[in-house]
């Protein structure tokens, strides 16, 4: 498949635009830099704790995303809370405040008109009870559905620890909700599983709703652009394309440099002909 050399609306093959990831102190620059470009833009600002526990700094926030956000001409996706949450706990207690904090940003994006949200998946590849996988994957589906009853919104479940696509595709499958997807990080793909990018894009499918990228030398979470890591990018796109997907693709790096960094990078890359 030939790029579209000199076409700035191109995105890249298997991507159907970009979104910048805003958070932090740079959130000014780097939504400028979505906004000047024409792309979308993924908050992950309400990630932690550090806002949410503070209602005064939380609302400042969400009040100044409310005036910046209809510049914005792309898409637009919240990351919610992550930190210590656990989905499928057994235990009635860490499963309310999950369902506590993650209905605390689901409230957000309402709030902010922002249909897409993204929430970590919790499994852990330490067990070794037969039954876990069965087990973990009936309370994902008991945990979605309470969290989305009543909602207007597409969840997209992140994998994190997660060995194999067939978990994330099993969590998905389980809610049984046209609203709710998969969301692929490929740098998560690359830290914990030993299945290729192409294997978790194919056995995803038409799940797969959304992509996450950032690189890494498989030592730990670096976001480095891509291109600086290890990763097969060439592996991931090249299934995209095979698989018939074009997806917004969030791109999880530091600063405006790292973000222009991944789109020049991904745009460049030659992923050959999709019906090879």
């Amino acid at each position: 498949m030939a790029t579209p050399a000199g076409r700035p609306d191109y995105p890249a093959p298997g991507i159907s635009e970009f979104l910048v990831q805003v958070y932090g102190e740079e959130r000014g620059p780097l939504l400028d830099y979505a906004i000047r470009q024409g792309h979308g833009v993924d908050i992950s600002d309400f990630i932690s704790q550090q806002y949410l526990d503070d209602a005064s700094s939380c609302a400042e926030l969400v009040a100044w995303y409310r005036g910046r956000l209809p510049e914005v001409s792309g898409l637009v996706t919240l990351h919610g809370a992550l930190w210590d949450l656990v989905p499928s706990s057994r235990d009635s207690l860490v499963r309310a405040a999950t369902m506590a904090r993650m209905r605390q940003c689901l409230d957000i994006a309402e709030e902010l008109g922002i249909g897409w949200v993204v929430f970590h998946l919790d499994f852990s590849p330490l067990a070794r009870d037969p039954n876990y996988f069965r087990h973990w994957t009936e309370r994902q589906a008991s945990f979605w559905r309470e969290l989305i009853e009543g909602r207007s919104v597409t969840l997209l479940l992140e994998n994190t620890w997660e060995p194999r696509p067939e978990v994330v595709r099993a969590a998905v499958d389980s809610v049984g909700a046209d609203c709710v997807g998969a969301c692929l990080d490929a740098a998560h793909v690359h830290l914990n599983s030993r299945h290729s990018q192409s294997e978790w894009v194919d056995d995803l499918g038409s799940r797969l709703r959304c992509l996450h990228v950032s690189d890494n030398d498989r030592s730990l979470s670096q976001h480095l652009p891509p291109g600086q890591g290890t990763i097969d990018w060439k592996d991931l796109l090249s299934a995209m394309v095979r698989q018939g997907l074009s997806v917004p693709t969030v791109m999880e790096l530091r600063g405006v440099a790292g973000a222009q960094a991944t789109v020049d990078y991904l745009r460049a890359l030659d992923v050959g002909d999709s019906e090879d």
